[in-house]
């Protein structure tokens, strides 16, 4: 078991990446045979994932480090470096689109209204636009997960501060308010982003860096009992996925948590298979494929909709469900294609920046 305090979670990793390829099959408007399976139709359950990884992850690498206001704002650039420049990136790609539609009235949507309002690019910017500002999504959807990690920091520093040795425990504390909060108020239960974002991802989030001060503590299974355990995991995770509805998807934040905990150890056959480097590679390009496919299917519906491609209006179908697999798969790679040159020119860039700035700060 590896327990260096710069440790990659390889296994947990690749799974973030299997995460992202659900959300986007999630959002993937094509009547392809997958589009009715409960796993897909569930997906955007899988976000819950990144939240408490996100919780694990940084309670690991950052529960010891926060000394001081100045490692406090270290720390705030490093996340904030980590997470902007793409969402800077795909904000600026969807900005232009609605430039090109002012400019060549391309759909007879107005520009610059409602989601896509001027106002919203500045809550964008600051990364608040999930935090109740707008009654709707704005602008790249997805990021709405981005502007609540990013509250999700500031609390995480802020009791790491105050109270280091106690911050896990009044994390639970938020933890289960989160979790009240949306079971009591959110519309859609778990199926909320703009509205009850926050109180989402908190709940995530500090149960995440529970677990991790927790999970060293408690012994391991090795060989079969671990491989057996691994695999029980996961099929409770996707069972669980494909079945929940109503108030019983506020539960998937534990299930989430279960499996965080069985796959930290990589103890298993399953975490061997997770550490291959196509997957362990794939975990690293998710967080552009996250950011990037919805502009890329935002582009696919608008020329969709001039060629006739949406005879339902919603769907994208060409009259025969395989030619529409192929089509969903060639928007797969496009959109992990595209998502390699973000990580490669934007993401990558944009990290090793911070860090050489945060160390120079620190010296």
């Amino acid at each position: 078991m590896k327990t260096a305090g710069h440790q990659r979670f390889e296994a947990l990793d690749s799974l973030r990446g299997v995460c992202a390829i659900l959300v986007v099959m999630f959002h993937m408007p094509v009547a392809s045979h997958w589009r009715d399976w409960g796993l897909v139709q569930h997906a955007y359950l899988f976000v819950d994932y990144f939240f408490v990884l996100s919780g694990f992850v940084i309670a690991h690498a950052y529960a010891n480090r926060l000394k001081s206001g100045r490692d406090a704002g270290r720390f705030m650039v490093r996340r904030f470096g980590r997470i902007w420049p793409l969402h800077l990136l795909m904000l600026g790609a969807f900005v232009l689109l609605e430039l090109a539609r002012l400019i060549f009235h391309f759909d007879g949507a107005v520009p610059f209204t409602r989601d896509r309002s001027v106002e919203a690019i500045f809550s964008n910017l600051l990364l608040v636009q999930a935090w109740r500002v707008h009654p709707y999504l704005t602008w790249n959807g997805p990021a709405w997960t981005l502007s609540a990690e990013w509250a999700c920091y500031l609390i995480f520093a802020g009791l790491v501060l105050i109270a280091p040795r106690r911050f896990r425990w009044i994390g639970l504390v938020l933890a289960v308010v989160g979790g009240a909060l949306v079971l009591a108020y959110a519309r859609r239960w778990m199926n909320t982003t703009f509205d009850l974002a926050v109180p989402r991802a908190v709940y995530g989030f500090f149960l995440g860096c529970l677990l991790q001060g927790l999970w060293t503590r408690v012994p391991r299974l090795k060989g079969a009992a671990a491989t057996g355990l691994e695999v029980a995991a996961v099929v409770a995770a996707c069972l669980f996925v494909g079945w929940a509805t109503g108030p019983i998807t506020v539960a998937v934040t534990l299930v989430f948590v279960g499996l965080v905990w069985v796959f930290a150890g990589e103890e298993g056959a399953l975490s061997r298979l997770l550490d291959r480097p196509a997957l362990v590679t794939l975990g690293r390009w998710s967080f552009a494929i996250y950011m990037v496919h919805m502009f890329i299917l935002t582009v696919m519906l608008i020329i969709g909709r001039k060629l006739d491609w949406l005879p339902n209006g919603r769907r994208i179908d060409f009259g025969s469900v395989w030619l529409n697999d192929l089509f969903a798969v060639a928007m797969f790679g496009l959109i992990v294609a595209v998502a390699v040159v973000a990580h490669r020119l934007v993401e990558q860039p944009a990290q090793r920046m911070i860090d050489r700035w945060t160390k120079t700060r620190s010296a």
